[in-house]
Protein backbone atom coordinates (compact mmCIF):
# COMPACT_ATOMS: atom_id res chain seq x y z
CA UNK A 1 0.00 0.00 0.00
CA UNK A 2 1.60 2.97 -1.21
CA UNK A 3 2.08 6.03 1.27
CA UNK A 4 -0.46 8.41 -0.35
CA UNK A 5 -3.16 5.94 0.09
CA UNK A 6 -1.93 5.54 3.71
CA UNK A 7 -2.12 9.19 4.27
CA UNK A 8 -5.79 9.40 2.22
CA UNK A 9 -7.00 7.08 5.55
CA UNK A 10 -5.33 9.32 8.17
CA UNK A 11 -9.02 10.70 9.14
CA UNK A 12 -11.34 8.19 8.40
CA UNK A 13 -13.36 7.81 11.76
CA UNK A 14 -12.78 3.90 11.91
CA UNK A 15 -8.40 4.87 12.40
CA UNK A 16 -9.31 7.64 15.59
CA UNK A 17 -13.43 6.44 17.18
CA UNK A 18 -12.79 3.95 20.12
CA UNK A 19 -16.55 3.58 20.52
CA UNK A 20 -17.97 0.27 22.27
CA UNK A 21 -20.73 0.14 19.74
CA UNK A 22 -22.99 -1.39 22.49
CA UNK A 23 -24.93 0.35 25.12
CA UNK A 24 -25.48 -0.60 28.29
CA UNK A 25 -28.81 -2.49 26.85
CA UNK A 26 -26.29 -4.35 23.99
CA UNK A 27 -27.88 -2.81 21.67
CA UNK A 28 -25.66 -1.55 18.64
CA UNK A 29 -25.19 2.47 18.63
CA UNK A 30 -24.04 3.98 15.45
CA UNK A 31 -22.36 7.14 16.10
CA UNK A 32 -23.13 10.40 14.80
CA UNK A 33 -20.41 12.10 12.97
CA UNK A 34 -19.84 16.04 12.88
CA UNK A 35 -17.33 17.82 10.71
CA UNK A 36 -16.24 21.54 11.69
CA UNK A 37 -15.07 24.12 9.66
CA UNK A 38 -13.53 27.30 10.20
CA UNK A 39 -12.90 30.29 9.06
CA UNK A 40 -12.63 29.85 5.40
CA UNK A 41 -12.94 33.67 4.76
CA UNK A 42 -13.14 33.70 1.04
CA UNK A 43 -11.19 36.44 -0.17
CA UNK A 44 -12.40 39.47 -2.29
CA UNK A 45 -11.54 43.06 -3.42
CA UNK A 46 -11.33 43.75 0.00
CA UNK A 47 -8.64 42.15 0.90
CA UNK A 48 -5.11 42.69 0.91
CA UNK A 49 -5.58 46.60 -0.13
CA UNK A 50 -2.15 47.19 -0.92
CA UNK A 51 -1.25 44.47 -3.60
CA UNK A 52 -1.82 44.64 -7.09
CA UNK A 53 -4.85 43.21 -7.79
CA UNK A 54 -3.14 40.53 -10.06
CA UNK A 55 -1.50 39.04 -7.44
CA UNK A 56 -4.83 39.37 -5.52
CA UNK A 57 -6.82 37.53 -8.04
CA UNK A 58 -4.58 34.48 -8.16
CA UNK A 59 -4.03 34.90 -4.26
CA UNK A 60 -8.30 34.59 -4.10
CA UNK A 61 -8.28 31.76 -7.52
CA UNK A 62 -5.77 29.71 -5.83
CA UNK A 63 -7.26 30.23 -2.20
CA UNK A 64 -11.14 29.31 -3.63
CA UNK A 65 -9.37 25.86 -5.34
CA UNK A 66 -7.59 24.75 -2.22
CA UNK A 67 -11.11 25.28 -0.55
CA UNK A 68 -13.32 23.46 -2.73
CA UNK A 69 -11.20 20.61 -3.37
CA UNK A 70 -10.31 19.71 0.48
CA UNK A 71 -14.13 20.51 0.82
CA UNK A 72 -15.57 17.84 -1.59
CA UNK A 73 -12.96 15.26 -0.88
CA UNK A 74 -13.63 15.41 2.86
CA UNK A 75 -17.44 14.87 1.89
CA UNK A 76 -16.84 11.94 0.09
CA UNK A 77 -14.48 10.20 1.98
CA UNK A 78 -15.63 10.89 5.46
CA UNK A 79 -19.06 11.42 4.74
CA UNK A 80 -20.27 13.05 7.90
CA UNK A 81 -23.65 13.52 9.00
CA UNK A 82 -23.54 17.27 9.61
CA UNK A 83 -21.44 19.56 8.58
CA UNK A 84 -20.94 23.00 10.90
CA UNK A 85 -19.04 26.34 9.85
CA UNK A 86 -17.88 28.24 12.72
CA UNK A 87 -17.74 32.03 10.95
CA UNK A 88 -15.96 33.91 9.07
CA UNK A 89 -17.55 32.81 6.00
CA UNK A 90 -16.44 35.89 4.08
CA UNK A 91 -13.57 38.35 4.71
CA UNK A 92 -15.16 41.81 4.02
CA UNK A 93 -18.85 41.00 4.12
CA UNK A 94 -18.81 43.67 7.11
CA UNK A 95 -17.53 46.01 4.22
CA UNK A 96 -20.03 45.16 1.66
CA UNK A 97 -22.57 48.12 1.27
CA UNK A 98 -23.86 46.47 -1.97
CA UNK A 99 -26.49 43.80 -1.31
CA UNK A 100 -25.76 42.67 -5.29
CA UNK A 101 -22.47 42.57 -4.61
CA UNK A 102 -22.89 40.68 -1.12
CA UNK A 103 -25.39 37.86 -2.90
CA UNK A 104 -22.41 37.39 -5.57
CA UNK A 105 -19.95 36.60 -2.82
CA UNK A 106 -22.77 34.30 -1.50
CA UNK A 107 -23.24 32.99 -4.40
CA UNK A 108 -19.58 31.67 -4.72
CA UNK A 109 -19.29 30.67 -0.98
CA UNK A 110 -22.08 27.94 -1.72
CA UNK A 111 -20.65 27.01 -4.90
CA UNK A 112 -17.08 26.23 -2.64
CA UNK A 113 -19.51 24.62 -0.31
CA UNK A 114 -22.36 22.63 -1.54
CA UNK A 115 -24.77 21.24 0.62
CA UNK A 116 -24.53 17.08 0.32
CA UNK A 117 -28.09 15.69 -0.44
CA UNK A 118 -29.66 14.39 2.76
CA UNK A 119 -26.90 15.56 4.86
CA UNK A 120 -27.20 18.86 7.92
CA UNK A 121 -25.56 21.73 6.59
CA UNK A 122 -25.29 24.49 9.30
CA UNK A 123 -23.35 28.09 8.31
CA UNK A 124 -25.29 30.43 10.97
CA UNK A 125 -22.79 31.50 13.15
CA UNK A 126 -21.35 34.97 12.02
CA UNK A 127 -18.01 36.11 12.19
CA UNK A 128 -16.40 39.76 12.98
CA UNK A 129 -15.55 39.33 9.48
CA UNK A 130 -18.65 38.75 8.42
CA UNK A 131 -20.71 41.80 10.40
CA UNK A 132 -17.93 43.76 12.16
CA UNK A 133 -16.96 43.71 16.25
CA UNK A 134 -17.26 47.22 18.06
CA UNK A 135 -18.84 48.48 14.90
CA UNK A 136 -21.85 47.04 13.60
CA UNK A 137 -24.44 47.57 10.85
CA UNK A 138 -27.76 46.25 11.81
CA UNK A 139 -29.41 46.03 8.41
CA UNK A 140 -25.52 43.53 7.47
CA UNK A 141 -26.10 41.26 10.78
CA UNK A 142 -30.33 40.45 9.53
CA UNK A 143 -28.22 40.15 5.64
CA UNK A 144 -26.42 37.32 7.16
CA UNK A 145 -29.09 35.58 9.45
CA UNK A 146 -31.14 35.83 6.19
CA UNK A 147 -29.30 33.97 3.90
CA UNK A 148 -27.21 31.91 6.31
CA UNK A 149 -29.42 31.19 9.11
CA UNK A 150 -30.63 32.56 12.71
CA UNK A 151 -27.23 32.71 14.52
CA UNK A 152 -28.96 31.81 17.49
CA UNK A 153 -30.71 28.28 17.97
CA UNK A 154 -30.54 25.07 18.75
CA UNK A 155 -30.82 21.81 17.34
CA UNK A 156 -30.65 18.14 18.64
CA UNK A 157 -27.84 15.99 16.79
CA UNK A 158 -26.87 12.60 18.36
CA UNK A 159 -28.82 13.05 21.28
CA UNK A 160 -26.47 16.21 22.17
CA UNK A 161 -27.74 19.87 22.26
CA UNK A 162 -26.08 21.87 19.89
CA UNK A 163 -26.63 25.82 20.87
CA UNK A 164 -25.30 28.39 18.58
CA UNK A 165 -24.87 31.74 20.33
CA UNK A 166 -24.01 34.94 18.26
CA UNK A 167 -21.37 36.09 21.20
CA UNK A 168 -20.24 38.71 18.88
CA UNK A 169 -23.74 40.70 19.33
CA UNK A 170 -23.84 39.48 22.75
CA UNK A 171 -21.29 41.39 23.56
CA UNK A 172 -22.31 44.90 21.85
CA UNK A 173 -23.54 47.98 24.03
CA UNK A 174 -26.48 48.87 21.50
CA UNK A 175 -30.11 47.01 22.44
CA UNK A 176 -31.05 47.07 18.72
CA UNK A 177 -28.02 44.54 18.15
CA UNK A 178 -27.28 42.44 21.59
CA UNK A 179 -31.67 42.05 22.24
CA UNK A 180 -31.82 38.93 20.25
CA UNK A 181 -29.03 36.95 21.54
CA UNK A 182 -29.52 38.30 25.21
CA UNK A 183 -33.19 36.83 24.99
CA UNK A 184 -32.03 33.73 23.52
CA UNK A 185 -29.60 33.26 26.45
CA UNK A 186 -32.32 33.80 28.91
CA UNK A 187 -34.51 31.42 27.17
CA UNK A 188 -32.81 28.55 25.96
CA UNK A 189 -32.12 26.58 28.84
CA UNK A 190 -35.15 25.92 29.54
CA UNK A 191 -35.96 24.45 25.66
CA UNK A 192 -33.33 22.16 26.08
CA UNK A 193 -33.70 18.32 27.34
CA UNK A 194 -32.04 18.34 30.46
CA UNK A 195 -30.64 14.74 29.35
CA UNK A 196 -28.58 15.57 26.65
CA UNK A 197 -24.98 17.01 26.62
CA UNK A 198 -24.70 20.38 25.57
CA UNK A 199 -22.08 21.13 22.62
CA UNK A 200 -21.86 25.62 22.86
CA UNK A 201 -20.76 27.21 18.94
CA UNK A 202 -19.35 30.51 18.55
CA UNK A 203 -17.08 32.45 16.73
CA UNK A 204 -15.20 34.20 18.77
CA UNK A 205 -13.25 32.06 21.62
CA UNK A 206 -14.37 32.35 25.19
CA UNK A 207 -12.16 34.45 28.09
CA UNK A 208 -8.94 32.40 29.45
CA UNK A 209 -5.66 33.23 31.46
CA UNK A 210 -3.05 32.67 28.78
CA UNK A 211 -0.35 31.75 31.78
CA UNK A 212 -2.53 28.82 32.68
CA UNK A 213 -4.40 27.86 30.48
CA UNK A 214 -2.43 26.81 27.51
CA UNK A 215 -3.16 25.05 24.19
CA UNK A 216 -1.86 22.15 24.22
CA UNK A 217 0.53 21.05 21.87
CA UNK A 218 -1.35 20.74 18.61
CA UNK A 219 -0.97 24.46 18.77
CA UNK A 220 0.97 25.11 15.47
CA UNK A 221 2.65 28.82 17.02
CA UNK A 222 5.00 28.77 19.96
CA UNK A 223 3.30 32.09 21.28
CA UNK A 224 0.55 31.74 23.96
CA UNK A 225 -3.26 32.80 22.76
CA UNK A 226 -3.28 36.31 22.14
CA UNK A 227 -5.52 38.26 24.41
CA UNK A 228 -6.12 41.65 22.36
CA UNK A 229 -8.82 43.75 20.72
CA UNK A 230 -8.22 46.23 17.63
CA UNK A 231 -10.17 47.51 14.96
CA UNK A 232 -13.29 45.41 14.04
CA UNK A 233 -11.84 41.93 16.28
CA UNK A 234 -11.49 40.76 19.62
CA UNK A 235 -9.89 37.82 20.20
CA UNK A 236 -11.83 36.62 23.01
CA UNK A 237 -15.01 37.27 24.70
CA UNK A 238 -14.85 39.49 27.64
CA UNK A 239 -14.52 37.55 31.34
CA UNK A 240 -17.94 38.40 32.57
CA UNK A 241 -19.74 37.12 29.31
CA UNK A 242 -17.68 34.30 28.91
CA UNK A 243 -18.93 33.44 32.52
CA UNK A 244 -22.25 34.04 32.08
CA UNK A 245 -22.98 31.63 28.97
CA UNK A 246 -21.20 29.14 30.53
CA UNK A 247 -23.64 29.33 33.75
CA UNK A 248 -26.48 29.55 32.01
CA UNK A 249 -25.78 27.05 29.18
CA UNK A 250 -23.74 24.42 31.26
CA UNK A 251 -21.87 22.67 28.22
CA UNK A 252 -19.66 19.82 28.25
CA UNK A 253 -17.82 21.35 24.99
CA UNK A 254 -17.15 24.66 23.45
CA UNK A 255 -15.80 25.03 19.86
CA UNK A 256 -14.81 28.53 18.18
CA UNK A 257 -12.71 30.01 15.55
CA UNK A 258 -11.64 32.94 14.93
CA UNK A 259 -7.81 32.50 16.04
CA UNK A 260 -6.67 30.70 12.78
CA UNK A 261 -4.83 27.98 15.09
CA UNK A 262 -5.21 25.27 16.65
CA UNK A 263 -6.17 25.53 20.99
CA UNK A 264 -7.56 23.20 23.66
CA UNK A 265 -8.23 24.21 27.26
CA UNK A 266 -10.72 23.58 30.22
CA UNK A 267 -13.39 26.10 31.07
CA UNK A 268 -13.86 26.51 34.56
CA UNK A 269 -17.65 27.96 35.55
CA UNK A 270 -19.98 27.26 38.39
CA UNK A 271 -23.05 25.56 37.85
CA UNK A 272 -25.68 24.63 40.45
CA UNK A 273 -23.48 25.78 43.21
CA UNK A 274 -20.68 23.33 42.08
CA UNK A 275 -17.99 24.04 39.99
CA UNK A 276 -17.55 22.08 36.70
CA UNK A 277 -15.56 22.32 33.32
CA UNK A 278 -16.30 22.54 29.57
CA UNK A 279 -13.07 21.60 26.77
CA UNK A 280 -13.10 24.75 24.60
CA UNK A 281 -11.17 24.08 21.24
CA UNK A 282 -10.55 26.59 19.05
CA UNK A 283 -10.60 25.12 15.55
CA UNK A 284 -7.79 25.88 12.73
CA UNK A 285 -8.57 27.57 9.63
CA UNK A 286 -9.48 25.90 7.02
CA UNK A 287 -8.08 27.97 4.43
CA UNK A 288 -4.94 28.86 2.92
CA UNK A 289 -4.58 32.12 3.54
CA UNK A 290 -4.84 32.75 6.80
CA UNK A 291 -1.06 32.81 8.27
CA UNK A 292 -0.92 28.97 9.08
CA UNK A 293 1.33 26.43 7.20
CA UNK A 294 -0.85 23.35 7.98
CA UNK A 295 -4.94 23.74 7.69
CA UNK A 296 -7.21 21.82 9.04
CA UNK A 297 -10.56 20.79 9.91
CA UNK A 298 -12.07 19.00 13.19
CA UNK A 299 -13.89 16.00 13.78
CA UNK A 300 -16.33 15.16 16.39
CA UNK A 301 -18.05 11.65 16.88
CA UNK A 302 -21.10 11.28 19.16
CA UNK A 303 -22.55 8.34 20.91
CA UNK A 304 -24.82 8.65 23.46
CA UNK A 305 -27.47 5.96 22.78
CA UNK A 306 -31.36 6.52 23.55
CA UNK A 307 -31.57 5.00 27.43
CA UNK A 308 -35.16 4.53 28.61
CA UNK A 309 -33.94 5.14 32.33
CA UNK A 310 -31.61 8.41 31.97
CA UNK A 311 -28.99 9.65 34.87
CA UNK A 312 -29.98 12.58 35.47
CA UNK A 313 -26.55 13.83 37.87
CA UNK A 314 -24.62 16.74 36.90
CA UNK A 315 -21.58 13.85 36.22
CA UNK A 316 -23.58 11.55 34.84
CA UNK A 317 -24.02 14.28 32.43
CA UNK A 318 -20.54 14.96 31.96
CA UNK A 319 -19.33 11.45 31.21
CA UNK A 320 -18.01 10.58 27.73
CA UNK A 321 -20.40 11.23 24.78
CA UNK A 322 -18.25 12.81 22.21
CA UNK A 323 -14.70 11.85 20.70
CA UNK A 324 -12.86 14.78 18.60
CA UNK A 325 -9.78 14.55 16.07
CA UNK A 326 -8.18 17.26 14.17
CA UNK A 327 -8.06 16.40 10.69
CA UNK A 328 -5.12 18.14 8.60
CA UNK A 329 -5.29 19.12 4.93
CA UNK A 330 -3.05 18.91 2.35
CA UNK A 331 0.27 21.49 3.27
CA UNK A 332 -1.05 24.50 0.99
CA UNK A 333 3.29 25.10 -0.12
CA UNK A 334 4.38 21.46 -0.02
CA UNK A 335 3.70 21.27 -4.19
CA UNK A 336 3.36 23.69 -6.52
CA UNK A 337 0.51 20.98 -8.55
CA UNK A 338 -1.84 21.24 -5.48
CA UNK A 339 -2.25 24.81 -5.70
CA UNK A 340 -2.66 25.18 -9.35
CA UNK A 341 -5.20 22.43 -10.03
CA UNK A 342 -8.93 23.77 -10.83
CA UNK A 343 -11.34 23.31 -8.17
CA UNK A 344 -13.07 20.72 -10.46
CA UNK A 345 -10.32 18.90 -11.34
CA UNK A 346 -10.07 15.45 -9.66
CA UNK A 347 -9.20 15.47 -6.20
CA UNK A 348 -7.64 12.23 -6.17
CA UNK A 349 -5.23 12.87 -8.63
CA UNK A 350 -3.29 15.12 -5.77
CA UNK A 351 -2.32 14.80 -2.75
CA UNK A 352 -3.93 13.56 0.96
CA UNK A 353 -5.83 15.89 2.34
CA UNK A 354 -4.91 14.46 5.84
CA UNK A 355 -2.49 13.21 8.09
Amino acid sequence: MGSQEVNRRGCQWNRWETWDQKNDDDVTAAPSRVLLIADPQILDHYSYPGRPSWIRYWTTKLGDNYLHRNYVYLQDVLDAGTTIFLGDNFDGGREQPSDTDWLTEYRRFMDLYPQKVNRRYYTNVPGNHDIGFQTINKAYAQRFDTFFGDANQFVEIGNHSFVWLDTISLLHEDPDINGRAKEFLNEVNNLLNPQFPRILLSHVPLFRNNQNQLCGPLRESSKKFPLQKGLQYQTVIDYEVSQLVLGKLHPTLVFAGDDHDYCEIEQTFKYNGKSISAKEITVKSASMNMGIKRPAVQLLSLNNPYNPNPKTTTDDLLSETYQTEMCYLPDPFHTIQYGLLTKDQDLFDSDAVTE
